[in-house]
């Protein structure tokens, strides 16, 4: 429920190895399902859960969604379901997907979410660990893919689709009885009960199923809304466009709810871009690539309409404001006035893409370039980066608001101490930490030591506790030469060109360090078309660009990489600089493997499906 907001000193952690965040100052709710059935008492009204419906969304009150809830939960119970029962949940983000597993949790069950673009050998393996009896999907397409996938010995009895009546079925076959029956299983409802099982998408080897209760998830909201509190004042909005399989998309519900926001859920990311008008957020939780995005396609659209040099300008002035801001200098007469007719003819209209009312976005997934926040920041929309995983529940720090760090993800959440080994890898000890993975004690034996979460990630501390990512531990490449190099900072700093789409640096066990870069279609065209016909051709055979290099493009392509790579490479030593590049020609996606389900590269799977193109990085030298 709301709390009130108190201004509280942060001191400074003693031990530059260890950083804690505050007590919590108010007690996290009993289980998931507390603070809904409280605001369908206290404000039935309450407009909670929206979705698309034509040109606008509609709403469903806190007291609808709880009778929805309750009457799917009850056709569960009709089923089968018992408390403890494994359901597994398999869909796109929709308005349905948050009613079923609010339901499932209603009689006593564990959601266990899988994302839609799973393969059929990922199902069965989930299906095998976590047992579970009954699969919610989406579409008949798959459902014949989850039954297609259980092993003749697996658990799984009924498998049911959104899009062929399932909701209406479970909420009409449950009898008094059976409603009885959900409201006695809330009632037993403890926050030592397993609430989910989340199967990490991977970026290397088979998922393991996180076991999450009650009591972490609940905790990790209690602890998003002390944190950031801002986020929540009344007739707060957002709207929900990440996989709601992933936890940051799961806690975005969740502290919603918990606060009384309407969670307005996108239709898909092809319509975005109209949703987010009509929905007007006043905050977001996204991945660093849609803030890359935004930027990068307002820049195409300025430069088409021939004020390219405008928009640079004014990037520069909003980087220089918010950079004046953090460090608490006065920003200069000059500045300021730029700024201010700069936020009528440019930052304005980047608010208005986003819904004119977004106070605050929050950032996680992957590393956000310092700039890209500093800009956002400047434009009048401060961006909170954070740090966690699908085994903290998943948010260990982030914010607060002020002062801004960019280029950090934030202090230590409250109740929650991270501490750097000896080695940089970040350990975390909170109530959000999970308590294993499903029937893995070796794995999670590894993962859990003396109370401490071991996250696999590197970092260090600011002075005055911020955390600050380095790179994954298992990323670390050691060459032939024997030089430890950290990939990820010389990845992040080469991405923040508008030009690259994503970078993978390679050197495990080689000579010398390489780099595998992809181009962003969008700004390649541009690029392309802004200087004109290409060598050779004339204005009677020029072909309209369609973002492919040729022999006579290549050339004023890679002369602008030269350029990132070198100003990447002046960051570290010569031992871990980078020798050669290759621009990659097959595009990184789901469909290949090459990507999780939230964008994240898959190392392992980029070394081999490109083994070629690395090869000819060391043997054309």
């Amino acid at each position: 429920m709301p709390i009130t907001v108190t201004d509280e000193p942060v001191h400074p952690p003693q031990d530059p190895s260890t950083a804690s965040g505050p007590p919590l100052r108010t007690h996290p709710e009993p289980h998931l399902l507390a603070s809904l059935w409280q605001w369908a008492d206290r404000d039935p009204d309450r407009p909670l859960l929206s979705a698309r419906d034509g040109d606008h969304f509609s709403a469903l009150t806190a007291s609808e969604v709880r009778t929805t809830v309750r009457a799917i939960a009850a056709g569960l119970v009709a089923l089968g379901v018992a408390p403890g029962d494994r359901v597994l949940l398999l869909s796109r983000t929709r308005r349905e997907w948050v009613l079923l597993d609010h339901a499932i949790l209603a009689a006593r069950a564990v959601t266990v979410p899988v994302y839609d673009t799973a393969s059929a050998s990922q199902i069965a393996t989930i299906l095998a660990n976590s047992g579970a009896r009954v699969a919610l999907v989406e579409t008949a397409e798959h459902r014949e893919v989850v039954a297609g996938a259980a092993h003749p010995e697996a658990a799984l009895e009924h498998v049911l689709a959104i899009e062929e009546g399932a909701l209406d079925r479970l909420a009409t076959s449950g009898g008094s009885s059976d409603l009885d029956e959900v409201e006695a299983r809330i009632d037993a409802l403890r926050g030592e009960d397993l609430a989910a099982v989340l199967y990490s998408s991977g970026t290397t080897g088979e998922p393991k199923g996180c076991e999450l209760t009650h009591a972490n998830l609940a905790a990790n909201v209690r602890q998003t809304v002390e944190q950031v509190p801002e986020l929540f004042p009344p007739h707060a909005r957002t709207l929900v466009f990440l996989p709601l399989a992933h936890a940051l998309g799961r806690i975005q519900v969740h502290a919603s709810f918990d606060q009384g926001v309407e969670v307005a859920i996108a239709t898909d990311l092809d319509r975005l871009a109209e949703e987010l008008v009509m929905a007007r957020p006043t905050f977001l939780v996204v991945v660093p690539r849609l803030l890359e995005k935004v930027l990068a396609g307002a820049r195409g659209r300025a430069q088409d309409a021939g004020r390219g040099a405008m928009f640079d300008r004014a990037m520069n002035v909003a980087q220089r404001t918010s950079e004046g801001r953090r460090n608490a200098r006065r920003i200069s007469l000059g500045t300021r006035l730029q700024h201010r007719l700069f936020d009528r003819l440019v930052y304005r209209r980047l608010r208005d893409a986003l819904g004119g009312e977004v106070t605050a976005v929050i950032c996680g997934g992957a590393a956000l370039a310092p700039q890209i926040g500093q800009r956002f920041d400047g434009i009048g929309i401060p961006v909170l980066e954070g740090f966690g995983a699908t085994e903290t529940a998943p948010i260990v720090s982030g914010g607060p608001f002020a002062p801004l760090h960019h280029g950090t993800v934030g202090r230590p959440y409250p109740a929650t101490t991270i501490r750097l080994a000896d080695d940089g890898e970040i350990l975390v000890r909170g109530p959000q930490v999970f308590r294993g993975y499903r029937d893995a004690p070796d794995a999670t034996a590894a993962a859990l030591r003396d109370g401490w979460y071991h996250t696999g990630d590197l970092g260090e501390l600011t002075p005055d506790g911020h955390l600050r990512i380095c790179g994954r531990k298992k990323d670390i490449l050691i060459t032939a030469g024997g030089k430890n190099v950290v990939p990820g900072p010389l990845e992040d700093r080469i991405r923040e060109h508008p030009l690259v789409e994503e970078c993978v640096v390679v050197g495990e066990g080689r000579p010398f360090v390489t780099a595998l870069i992809w181009l962003d279609p969008v700004e390649l065209d541009r690029v392309l078309a802004e200087h004109g016909p290409t060598t050779g051709s004339t204005d009677d055979d020029r072909e309209p660009n369609d973002g492919a290099l040729t022999a006579a493009t290549e050339p004023l392509v890679r002369s602008q990489l030269d350029v990132v790579v070198a100003d990447a490479n002046r960051t570290v030593s010569k031992a871990e600089a980078i020798g050669r590049y290759a621009i990659a020609g097959e595009a990184l996606s789901l469909a290949a493997g090459s990507l999780t389900p939230t964008t994240k590269v898959r190392r392992a799977v980029v070394l081999e499906r490109f083994a070629g193109d690395i090869e000819r990085l060391y043997a054309a030298r």
